[in-house]
């Protein structure tokens, strides 16, 4: 299956984003914004109390300024301003005033809320939402939600405004509010907090097996071709689930935790800086200023601030927690590939990748590793400040000695195979043997192009064909393939059970219009059992498909789903790369969701097929860690997920072909296989 998968996912909070590689030529771009706060509501009006939006403005305003936005630029709209209507206004007002290549920040400090959902596309049947100056906090008879500026709308507004801009543009969104939450705690005022506002005796318009999963809006109203629209970042206050805090500035006045920590972390900028680094000062001045409440950040994050420059970021990890001046925790373990051994590294929140002339605050070894956190014990005493004071790359990886056999062309070029031999005895995945082996490398030589043929010798398929001219990038397509067929037969034999975390999926198949613009319709739902022969799901390109989730486990699930192909290799299906922290991607007990913006395509190589899933109790995203493997630009090359996840090979098989059970049976971590073939 070429894995083709169209994924408009976006998280609850806005958004459809897309890491794109765009023309480095500079263009002469005008810089606006629009500045909403709103903090004396009329609470006998609408029940919503007042806060400190309005100190806000100042901050927002001297980091734009600092920014190079012009004062005639920058538009403001406060309190009784900004209803409904003049939010709408001002968006238009803003919107008649760009043109190609400029940049805009829209900031937005005031009260959120969440919403009854109306248009079934959230999975919870709640939509995100700005409180304008008019929105009531309690529902009253008859109220529709118009007065509200809902996440659906925003996000509207932001695929016209992308488009509009194209692709040298960029559109920056700034949300210091609340966007969901029950209550409060302590004395500091929250920007919102109030229970969701619904009818009486309200429930989720959506099937219970049949909710629009992880996404915002309309699909087909957002999927236009990310190539020619502006980059989008969004910077939130607080994650989804989460309260936002007010906090002082500098001067003891009560300000928003994220007006203020943009304003310290903009004016500490340093030229060529990307979104995501900008971002690591804010989670830092937030460690301190706000600790209850984790910020966020969407979008195109590794692209220069209003410039041109995309940084490839390293894969990095992040304190959990700082035990002692000796011993810290990760939030990686062996899913990660981090197992006891590893060699890890601390640098500056921030840093792309550990090069020569980077300082590093410490180093450290990791004594003890879980599925998905490790305890590093630091070569040299240090206390960390918080969480946030570090970004942790990797070093070196220690694996065990199961690796892939791989047996050499014998009339491959000399030069090219001794250096082949090289690359491979430093991998931690493969080794060169010529007794049984399991891949076999072929070589020939046509117009100057070499040509090495990745071929598995037990069924004398050929994996994968490798073309260049250039030895040396050559042998890396090489050392990157083995390592991805690596990953794909560890993953494949990850097999753990918890009733509590007992997620499963299935394929649904559908007919589909892919529209020019990217996007795509849902024509139809067919029989699942079209597709059954011999209780066996069977796809053959033209086919589509969407995917459907059901937690039948005791407790809350996040999870992952792999696509392992007929040849071995892997793809990541959710999250992605751009999902970062993959959040969005979870299941209450019980519940079921279909993920409508995610299409399935079938095509070659044909065969079975298996779609991995791994669901546990935290947020994970192992997209990144896959996508990078081989890349000696975004970090470490060895396979992430040797057979040193720590496991063994004991207890009786659940699921899957074999069985490999954790040695730690407090891991709360389940898989699940789902096996279909793709024939021609």
């Amino acid at each position: 299956m070429y894995s083709f998968f169209i994924n408009i996912t976006i998280m609850k909070k806005i958004i459809f984003f897309t890491i794109v590689m765009f023309s480095l030529s500079i263009i002469r771009a005008e810089k606006y914004a629009l500045i909403i706060a709103i903090g004396e509501y009329n609470q006998s009006l609408t029940g919503w109390y007042p806060i400190s939006a309005g100190n806000d403005v100042p901050l927002i305003e001297k980091a734009l300024n600092e920014l190079g936005f012009e004062k005639q630029n920058i538009m403001y709209l406060r309190d009784d301003q900004a209803t409904k209507e003049g939010i709408e206004n001002a968006l238009n007002s803003l919107y008649s005033k760009v043109g190609a290549g400029d940049h805009i920040v829209i900031h937005y400090s005031g009260h959120g809320h969440q919403i009854f959902d109306d248009n079934q596309d959230e999975i919870d049947g709640l939509d995100e939402a700005l409180v304008s100056f008019d929105a009531p906090m309690k529902m009253k008879d008859g109220y529709d939600g118009s007065k509200h500026f809902r996440d659906d709308e925003l996000g509207e507004w932001i695929t016209k405004f992308r488009l509009k801009l194209g692709p040298n543009g960029h559109v920056l969104l700034f949300l210091d509010s609340c966007h969901s939450g029950t209550g409060t705690r302590g004395s500091a005022k929250v920007r919102g907090g109030a229970p969701p506002l619904v009818p009486e005796n309200w429930s989720p318009q959506a099937k219970k097996d049949d909710k629009v999963g992880f996404g915002m809006g309309n699909p087909s109203s957002r999927g236009a071709n990310t190539n020619q629209m502006a980059k989008f970042v969004v910077f939130s206050g607080a994650s989804a689930n989460e309260l936002n805090y007010e906090t002082y500035d500098d001067e003891e006045n009560a300000v928003g935790s994220l007006s203020y920590c943009i304003y310290k972390s903009f004016s500490q900028m340093k030229e060529g800086d990307t979104y995501r680094q900008v971002f690591a000062r804010i989670m830092a001045e937030m460690a301190t200023k706000a600790p209850f409440q984790n910020p966020a950040i969407e979008g195109d994050i590794d692209f220069a601030v209003f410039g041109g420059d995309y940084e490839i970021q390293t894969e990095y990890f992040n304190l959990t927690s700082v035990k002692s001046d000796s011993i810290v925790e990760i939030n990686a373990g062996r899913l990660a590939g981090i197992n006891p051994g590893t060699i890890v590294a601390f640098a500056e929140p921030g840093t792309a990748k550990i090069t020569e002339g980077v300082l590093l605050l410490n180093t450290g070894k990791v004594i003890s590793s879980t599925n998905f956190t490790s305890m590093v014990v630091l070569e040299n005493k240090m206390k960390f400040k918080n969480t946030q004071s570090a970004w942790v790359f990797v070093q070196a990886r220690t694996f065990t000695d199961q690796k892939v056999k791989v047996a050499i062309d014998p009339k491959m070029d000399p030069e090219i195979k001794e250096s082949l031999k090289e690359e491979i005895s430093k991998s931690s995945f493969a080794e060169v043997n010529n007794e049984n082996p399991e891949i076999t490398l072929n070589y020939s030589k046509t117009r100057g192009a070499q040509t090495i043929s990745v071929n598995n010798s037990i069924y004398n398929q050929e994996l994968h064909k490798i073309s260049n001219t250039d030895s040396k990038k050559l042998n890396s397509d090489v050392i990157s393939t083995l390592n991805n067929y690596a990953q794909g037969k560890i993953i494949k034999d990850l097999d753990y059970y918890n009733e509590r975390y007992d997620v499963v999926m299935e394929l649904i198949p559908v007919k589909a219009k892919i529209n020019d613009d990217g996007s795509f319709d849902i024509l139809e739902y067919l029989d699942p059992n079209s597709v059954l022969v011999h209780d066996i799901p069977v796809f053959s390109p033209g086919v589509m498909a969407l995917i459907k989730v059901t937690n039948y486990g005791t407790k809350k699930s996040y999870f992952n789903i792999i696509d392992i192909q007929p040849d071995g290799f892997i793809n990541p299906v959710i999250p992605t790369v751009h999902d970062i922290d993959g959040r969005e991607y979870v299941l209450e007990a019980g519940e079921s969701a279909v993920l409508k913006n995610t299409l399935v395509m079938f095509g070659p190589p044909y065969g079975n097929e298996i779609f991995k899933l791994i669901a546990t109790d935290k947020p994970f995203n192992l997209s990144a860690t896959i996508l990078q493997h081989g890349n000696s630009t975004r970090g470490d090359a060895s396979n992430i997920f040797e057979s040193a996840l720590q496991v063994g090979k004991t207890g009786t098989n659940t699921r899957g072909a074999s069985t490999v059970s954790s040695k730690n049976n407090d891991d709360r971590i389940c898989t699940f296989e789902y096996t279909f073939k793709i024939q021609e």
